[in-house]
């Protein structure tokens, strides 16, 4: 039984160095490149974020005296128009 060993050739090592740098590069490339997109969507969103919280805090006014309106008034305001109704 022979054994045979199979030695590298030097050239596939600066081939496959070659390749890592290129690959190092793209990959810098592409985390620069998603870097800018990410700070990108968040200097949208900040800007965006005033308008939003307008938004969120009419709303939640809005909600607010409609609630109090169908929890405490609802019924005496329609007693109310009833009796002025009534005295026509």
């Amino acid at each position: 039984m022979e054994i045979e060993y199979i030695y590298p050739d030097p050239d596939d090592n600066r081939d496959i160095e070659a390749q890592i740098k290129k690959m190092q590069k793209e990959n810098t490339l592409g985390c620069l490149i998603m870097g800018l997109v990410l700070l990108g969507s968040l200097f949208i969103f900040l800007t965006l974020l005033p308008i939003i919280l307008m938004i969120l805090g009419y709303s939640i006014i809005f909600l607010a005296v409609y609630i109090v309106y169908k929890a405490w008034l609802e019924e005496p305001v329609l007693n109310l128009i009833q009796k002025i109704k009534t005295r026509r």
